[in-house]
């Protein structure tokens, strides 16, 4: 099936709570039934996207406490998300256009570039680089809007390149760090499992949760210090996940059913998106402790 396209300043609203090394911070946007987040830069800032009753999803930028809508007033678009923000401001999303397909954008100092790879049905832009390289992937899709393939891409200096995972049938980038090492995911036609990688000058590195049951790997983001998040699934739902190394920790919102890690920050921080009804219908923020700071 095709991916959905999830598809005035405002003090923020929460309900913080300590679990294990971190302090959980649930973010919701005033009013909206969703609020998802996606990533976190070294300044604090926060991205990701808001849904109203009624409405579509609509990109969202947190910046000192307060909450700022990118969508319609910025991106001049009704169905949008924001995926990543450097220490630069710049960021990084996809809309929905008039076509029904998705495109990705970048949002430099409040100038939009739409970002297309050259021949694709979808372009969704999910990292950006430091110095302003954007990551992510583009698919083709049937008649019937469904995938047939998805590669990874990098976008610099006006020129895209593809990336896929050596022998994978499907690649897709998620995020990018200052170093320019990028993690994402990959699979076979034969593979039931999904399975995440991290590159690196070159060098590609399948990486599994190597936790009893794991179903698929996602990897979200990685900080400049190589610290990664993201999420796995096994028979009990949807987990958060931090890798150091070769160390794995599993990472569970206190009492959510749905946990996923999208972002971190060369301090730790740790943004992502919980629920509690088999449904990731709220953002938050992981603070670490003096010993749960990833180094």
């Amino acid at each position: 099936m095709k991916r959905a396209l999830w598809l005035v300043s405002l003090l923020l609203m929460f309900v913080a709570s300590t679990y294990g090394q971190y302090t959980f911070t649930s973010i919701m946007y005033p009013g909206a039934v969703v609020t998802h987040t996606y990533g976190i830069n070294n300044h604090g800032d926060i991205v990701g996207y808001y849904r109203l009753p009624g409405q579509g999803t609509h990109a969202l930028l947190i910046s000192d406490g307060k909450f700022i809508p990118l969508d319609p007033t910025v991106l001049g678009t009704t169905v949008s998300a924001a995926w990543k923000i450097n220490s630069r401001g710049d960021i990084v999303g996809a809309y929905q256009g008039s076509d029904g397909l998705a495109h990705g954008f970048l949002l430099r100092k409040g100038v939009l570039t739409t970002l297309d790879f050259p021949g694709a049905s979808d372009t969704y832009a999910l990292g950006i680089k430091e110095s302003g390289t954007v990551a992510g992937y583009w698919d083709i899709l049937d008649s019937s809007g469904n995938v047939l393939v998805t590669h990874g891409f990098t976008w610099d200096d006006n020129t895209f390149s593809q990336v896929d995972y050596p022998g994978s049938a499907d690649t897709g980038i998620e995020a990018i760090n200052a170093r320019g090492d990028f993690v994402g995911f990959w699979d076979t036609t034969t593979s039931p499992v999904g399975h995440g990688f991290v590159s690196s000058k070159g060098q590609f590195i399948s990486l599994d949760v190597p936790f009893a049951g794991v179903t698929y790997t996602q990897p979200d983001d990685i900080s400049a210090n190589g610290v990664i998040v993201g999420q796995y699934g096994d028979a009990s739902g949807t987990h958060g996940f931090i890798a150091v190394g070769s160390t794995f920790t599993k990472l569970d919102y206190p009492g959510a059913a749905l946990t996923s890690a999208w972002g971190v920050n060369s301090a730790g921080q740790i943004v992502g998106n919980w629920g509690t009804d088999g449904y990731t219908s709220q953002g938050f923020l992981a603070q670490p402790g003096k010993k749960g700071k990833p180094q």
